[in-house]
């Protein structure tokens, strides 16, 4: 639907108009009062996100100092314990001696892994009989082509 009337943007104003100016102004200067009101002689309030924020803070820091104070922390002093109480500084902790593994247990490592080589072995060779027969058939679709073209023209 046509207007009825024309408007020509290079007639208006580009500024704002003397009482939008003065209404933004008063109300910048209102919400600048109300601040410092509310700041008073108390601390500046952030909002319910930064006060979970803060506290959420605290309480792993009390948690940390727990974990240390329990020796639960990475960081946390090492307390003489049986193993580390008469040894010199820099000595090397005393090796234990581990069993080696039964010969049962490496036969059946043995088996198992040339159970998973023959399994592969196999599977080559079927991929290998699939790529033959996949390229051979372009050739025999020529050749049932031909032999169809001899017969129509026979």
């Amino acid at each position: 639907m046509p207007r009825s009337y024309s408007f020509d943007h290079f007639t208006v104003a580009k500024t704002s108009t003397p009482s939008r100016g003065l209404r933004r102004r008063a109300r910048q200067s209102e919400s600048e009062r109300r601040a410092t009101e509310r700041r008073g002689d108390k601390e500046i309030h952030y909002g319910r996100n930064h006060a979970e924020t803060e506290e959420m803070f605290h309480v792993r820091a009390m948690n940390a100092q727990l974990e240390a104070l329990a020796g639960l922390s990475p960081n946390a002093p090492v307390k003489p314990t049986a193993t580390n109480r008469g040894q010199p500084i820099g000595a090397l902790p005393v090796a234990t001696e581990e069993p080696l593994p039964s010969r049962t247990a490496l036969t059946d490592v043995y088996d198992e892994a040339l159970r998973q080589f023959r399994a592969l072995q196999s599977g080559l060779e079927d991929v290998t009989r699939a790529t033959g027969r996949l390229l051979s058939l372009p050739m025999e679709a020529a050749r049932l082509a031909a032999q169809r073209l001899r017969l129509v023209q026979g």
